[in-house]
């Protein structure tokens, strides 16, 4: 199996179930159908939670800004879309991304001294994914006792000092023991009992590296059961990982792309592979996302993809998969129902309540959040059609963004004469232009680089330079750099006559430059690390 194009969604990626589990499967999915709230329903707990990604936050970027400025992401939607009814066994858990605030663990994301260190390395994220657990906790408890277990001030507690670098991997495991015994011993004896806890989880970003992580750490201290797994002595069943565009950068990222850092420390050591007893996982992955700063963590292990897991990639950057950018921001998509980023949603939603996640009817769900789920039919189209024209056939994942990338730079270097006379630079506010401008003299100083001629010249051809570049490079007995390498391998995919209307369209309208947007968030990758846009994206497998 490999990645696959949004128009061939495989069915793959619920794994094989024992005859235990497709009875818990089938009586969870009776009391989510339409109509449920009947008395077999008694027991059935269940439990949603959602980690946002890097610098999203549900407060910031959708309670507080009128509608048409919310920039909330995917998460956030599908958060808005689970029902919140705790007396009949329902509880949404949302956690706001990394560098932003979180009052319930006493982040307040201010940083006096240097930079926003929960943008930069992932700061806080362990102590979002304890605090996970703490509702997970408290919901079977809640729903049979219409109290909390674990008080907020306790749960502030338990996720600060079980997150607190000094403490190993058994004290955490040890604790949470030490909560599933209270739990069970609150519980003996009371009704209504628990049958069974329904465990779905979602996450972008950061977000999604957070939710693999939650859930490996999950099955680390349920009890396995014949079948199945306890938790607490209660059933439990993690039937759907819902996550977008995975990006791990804890601790020292890859900045220079030289492999010597890859963003996998602390919680993210050997942890992000998909845990066996997860039902069903779906990862959506971003096709023009080319940051060094936010490689991909594939769901695949080495070469193979696991049962239980499918990975789609969708086109665009990364928030054009998991969502957060703003109307017009960066030039594109000016109106709130244009952004690209509704289509991947919207799948994620199907996918999930195909997979018996509770996420409300479509006719149940607020007017809000189906117009967040609903493109525009200028979106549908330009996305078909996009995607008719391209004709990126199911490969490893790697191979796939090549293939997308390498129209996106075909179509950035056609454009090249008349970039500023272009959206998205003519229809981006005054500051983007200044990114965008940026990004675009970048990508014509690397070509130029190669000393194959001017690159604004009409007659300039990237692929006979890279031809030049490599025999003077291999002439001099040296291997080429990290930079040149990139730079001969982008150069060698522009082909001018590989943009057809139908993909200079989607470009211009749809795809945010992120690189240029991460110059507004004050990295400049290519001042760094001398690469920039021009190069194609790292990948992890598993836990490489």
């Amino acid at each position: 199996m490999a990645t696959t194009s949004p128009a061939l969604i495989s069915p793959a990626g619920l794994r094989a179930l024992s005859a235990k589990e497709q009875l818990q499967r089938a009586a969870a999915l009776n009391c989510v159908a339409e109509g449920a709230g009947k008395p077999t329903c008694v027991g059935q707990v269940f439990v949603g939670i959602f980690f946002d990604g890097t610098g999203n936050n549900k407060k910031l970027d959708f309670d507080e800004p009128p509608p048409e400025k919310r920039k909330h992401t995917n998460v956030v939607k599908l958060f808005q879309a689970f029902p919140d009814d705790r007396r009949n066994g329902y509880f949404p858990f949302y956690v706001p991304g990394v560098g932003t605030p979180f009052p319930e663990i006493g982040d307040s994301n201010k940083y006096y001294i240097g930079p926003n260190r929960g943008s930069m390395g992932a700061e806080r994220a362990e102590d979002r994914i304890i605090w996970a657990f703490t509702r997970l906790i408290n919901a079977p408890h809640h729903y049979v006792t219409g109290a909390l277990l674990i008080t907020a001030e306790q749960a502030k507690a338990i996720a600060n000092s079980l997150a607190s670098t000094t403490n190993p991997a058994g004290m955490r495991r040890l604790a949470l023991q030490t909560w599933q015994d209270k739990l069970k011993a609150a519980l003996q004896g009371k009704k209504p009992e628990v049958k069974m806890i329904n465990l779905s989880v979602f996450g972008f970003s950061r977000g999604a590296a957070q939710a693999r992580a939650f859930a490996n750490w999950l099955f680390e201290v349920c009890t396995p059961e014949g079948s199945g797994w306890t938790f607490a002595g209660i059933p439990i069943r993690l039937q759907f990982l819902g996550i977008f565009d995975t990006v791990a950068s804890v601790g020292l990222t890859n900045l220079m792309d030289n492999g010597v850092l890859r963003g996998h420390q602390s919680w993210a050591d050997d942890n992000m592979e998909i845990h066996p007893a997860i039902e069903q996982c779906v990862h959506y992955v971003a096709a023009h996302e080319v940051r060094a700063c936010f490689p991909l963590d594939s769901v695949r292990v080495k070469s193979s993809y696991p049962p239980n897991a499918t990975e789609v990639m969708y086109p665009g950057a990364h928030s054009d998969v998991g969502g957060g950018y703003a109307p017009g921001d960066l030039g594109v998509s000016p109106r709130p129902q244009d952004s690209i980023s509704i289509v991947p949603g919207l799948r994620m939603y199907q996918e999930a309540r195909k997979s018996g996640v509770p996420l409300q009817a479509w006719g149940q769900l607020d007017k809000q959040v189906q117009d967040g789920l609903t493109p525009s039919p200028e979106v549908i189209a330009d996305f078909n059609d996009y995607h008719r024209a391209a004709r990126v056939p199911e490969a490893p994942v790697e191979a796939m963004h090549r293939q997308h990338m390498g129209l996106y730079f075909s179509y950035r270097f056609k454009i090249r004469g008349e970039f500023i006379h272009r959206s998205p630079f003519k229809t981006a506010p005054s500051t983007d232009q200044g990114y965008l401008a940026r990004t675009q003299a970048a990508f014509m100083e690397r070509l130029a680089s190669m000393r194959g001629g001017n690159p604004l010249d009409a007659k300039f051809d990237p692929g006979v330079a890279a031809v030049h570049h490599r025999r003077v490079v291999t002439a001099t007995g040296a291997a080429p750099g990290v930079a040149d390498r990139h730079l001969l391998e982008v150069a060698e995919r522009i082909n001018v006559l590989d943009v057809s209307p139908a993909i200079e369209r989607f470009c211009e309208r749809y795809i945010h430059d992120s690189m240029a947007g991460f110059i507004g968030m004050g990295l400049d990758e290519y001042a760094a690390n001398n690469i920039g846009i021009v190069k194609f994206r790292t990948v992890f497998r598993g836990n490489d």
